[in-house]
This record gives C-alpha cells, sequence and structure tokens, in this order.
C-alpha cells in the first residue's frame, strides 16, 4: 500500500497528465477518463463528468478493484468496470488512460477486428474490443477478453467508441496512446485514402444575448444571416451556433445526402440521424434533438445551449465526418443500431450533459 504522500502525488499526477492529454487533444471536454492504482484492491480515477480543467486532487474517487464500490464525494467515471476489468486481467496496468483519441477511434469504426503496424521497424497489433454500449458490464467484458488474448500489447481499441490504453506509470501509458494514435492516422491516410485534417474551422457562428442574434463576425453574409434565424425559429433550446467548415465537414457537405452514427460521441451529442441537403438552395433540414445542421457545400451549423456546448458539437461532428469518409473509402464499416443510438442520445441529454452543467 502506498504512503498518503504517495497517493497525493498520484492523485496531482493524474490531473496534471489529464490536462497534458487535453492540451494535446487526445482527449476533450469531459470525455475521456485516467486512473491509477493503488494496491492490488484499489485505485484512483477520475470523476464523472467534470471538466479536467475543474479537477482538484481530492475529487478523484477511490474505488474497489474487488466490487466496485467507492470512497469519496464525487462518483466515478462511467467506464470504471473497463479500468477494473484491465487492472484484474494485466499485472503490467498500472496506469491506465481511456481517450476517445480521433484516428483511433476511427479506425474502430471500420469492423475490423485489429490495427496491423510497425514501429520501431518491429510489426505490432492493436485488438478491437467488440462493441457494446458505453459504461455497460458488455463493453467492460470486452475489453477484459481482449486484454487477455493480447498481452503483447498495452493499447486496445473499443470498436465505435474510442482507445483504453495502460502501463506500469504515466509515462508509459501516454506513450502508447501516442503511438496507437501514429499508426491509427497512418492506416486512415493511407489504407482508406481519408487524408482529411483533423481541425475545425470557424466560419459564421452567432450566439442569443437578450433574445437577439448577435454575429461574432461583421462579415457575416446575409445568406448566412438567414440560416442562422431560421435555426433559431425552430430550435428555441438553441442559443449559441457554431459554423463548422472543417475540411471533412464541408467535404461532407457536398458529396452526402445521409448520416448515421459510426461513433458513440456522435450519437450522444450530434443526434441519432443526419439528413443533409444535396443541391444549392434546397431546404435546411433542422430537427429536434439533431445538434447540426448542414448547408450543402457550406459545411455544418452546430448547436448548442452555450458556446461551449456548440464547439464541442462542432469538434465530435468533425470527427464523425473522417469517420464516414474512412468507411466510405475503406468500402466497409460499421454502423451503431438506432436502438443503441436512442439510449445514447437519451442518456446523454438525461444524465450526463445535466451532470456537466450542474458542477461547473
Amino acid at each position: 500500500m502506498k504512503t498518503k504522500e504517495e497517493i497525493q502525488k498520484l492523485r496531482e499526477e493524474i490531473i496534471d497528465v489529464s490536462l497534458s492529454l487535453l492540451e494535446s487533444g487526445l482527449i476533450v471536454r469531459t470525455w475521456g477518463n485516467i486512473s491509477a492504482k493503488i494496491d492490488d484492491k484499489h485505485y484512483l480515477i477520475t470523476p464523472s463528468g467534470i471538466r479536467y480543467e475543474d479537477l482538484k486532487p481530492d475529487m478523484l474517487p477511490l474505488v474497489s478493484i474487488e466490487d466496485g464500490s467507492y470512497e469519496g464525494e464525487y462518483k466515478p467515471s462511467s467506464e470504471f468496470m473497463v479500468h477494473t476489468a484491465i487492472y484484474k486481467t494485466r499485472n503490467d496496468a498500472e496506469f491506465i488512460v481511456h481517450t476517445h483519441q480521433v484516428y483511433a477511434t476511427c479506425v474502430g469504426a471500420l469492423g475490423k477486428k485489429r490495427l496491423k503496424a510497425e514501429h520501431k521497424e518491429k510489426k505490432i497489433i492493436f485488438p478491437v474490443a467488440d462493441y457494446a454500449l458505453p459504461g455497460t458490464k458488455a463493453l467492460a467484458d470486452n475489453v477484459k477478453s481482449a486484454a487477455a488474448k493480447n498481452s503483447e500489447t498495452r493499447s486496445i481499441i473499443m470498436a465505435n467508441h474510442g482507445a483504453v490504453c495502460f502501463g506500469h506509470n504515466a509515462e508509459e501509458a501516454v506513450k502508447e496512446a501516442i503511438k496507437l494514435e501514429k499508426a491509427a492516422k497512418k492506416y486512415i491516410f493511407n489504407i482508406c485514402k481519408t487524408d482529411a485534417s483533423n481541425e475545425i474551422l470557424e466560419g459564421f457562428s452567432s450566439k442569443l444575448e437578450e433574445g437577439k442574434i448577435v454575429y461574432l463576425r461583421n462579415d457575416t453574409p446575409e445568406r448566412v444571416k438567414l440560416i442562422h434565424q431560421t435555426i433559431y425559429a425552430k430550435r428555441p433550446d438553441v442559443h449559441c451556433i457554431f459554423h463548422n467548415k472543417s475540411e471533412a465537414v464541408m467535404t461532407i457537405s457536398r458529396r452526402v445526402n445521409h448520416m448515421r452514427p459510426l461513433l458513440d460521441d456522435f450519437a450522444q451529442i450530434i443526434g441519432t440521424s443526419v439528413r443533409i441537403p444535396t443541391a444549392e438552395g434546397a431546404p435546411l433540414v433542422v430537427k429536434k434533438k439533431i445538434n447540426t445542421v448542414f448547408a450543402y457545400n457550406d459545411g455544418a451549423y452546430c448547436l448548442g445551449d452555450t458556446e461551449e456546448d456548440a464547439k464541442s458539437a462542432a469538434i465530435v461532428l468533425d470527427k464523425g465526418c473522417i469517420a464516414h469518409l474512412a468507411v466510405t473509402r475503406f468500402g466497409e464499416g460499421r454502423f451503431i443500431s438506432l436502438k443503441d443510438c436512442f439510449k445514447m442520445n437519451r442518456n446523454y441529454r438525461k444524465n450526463y450533459s445535466v451532470l456537466a452543467k450542474s458542477v461547473k
């Protein structure tokens, strides 16, 4: 058992690592989670629904590996069962990072069982754990099976979800996540012929202030203002619009007429099904609970209650568009069932997003 001083240092290290991963883009907002083993029976983990920038060392709950019970004021991350499964299965796991890193997540949507790559002139295989709804025992069991069958790797892709990487310490775990992302990006670029960069590009955004639309750029065209006005009129729950003109989003806006979720966070935050106009001047498709509106050859307008919510939708949409392009060009992929999409979207709106706002 570690001393109180060592445990406190580990709490601080978890927060330092989370902020580092946030800065590097491997995690975004409150998505993903990080844990560290205390002894054979306990580990610390980031709490559910709290932004990494707001974390304090004493906010990290202590979780029992044996029965999942926890000590502390805040609930452990919803994916604590995945962490528990790895700690139970792998002796070389003492620090775990679960990310929604872009390219590894996109590989997880291709329907593959594994990602074969090379690292420092050595062949390496990253297994893909079978799909299951996030936060469930089924997902933890699938990750556990992949970890047990692939003792040569410390990185596991979770189908349609993200990745979980581990090591004896924080440095090893983070290196694993970076190594996996490099391999996945190479695969998406070279094999899937999808070289769209992962970055959002802001066009003409707006927000509501005292019931009036405030355009964030003085040069916002009248045609774009009309789009904003239409969205606000049809979606009274929306108070901010982020106009996303990233490379992947622009490509989708002129080549695709329908997007079904390939990724869990797309189903949760964007919605269960997105329709896209297929010609110049075609009517906008503005639907309740669908947090993006595409305009033909003009990217997408991402919706939120706050500026942060709208930007988060833009980030998730960009990754979802990269995944859609990769699957289309790869010729094979695994879409999430409509039933599962509805479950995740409902759960996110009723629980997770509410929790995230309550602790700001």
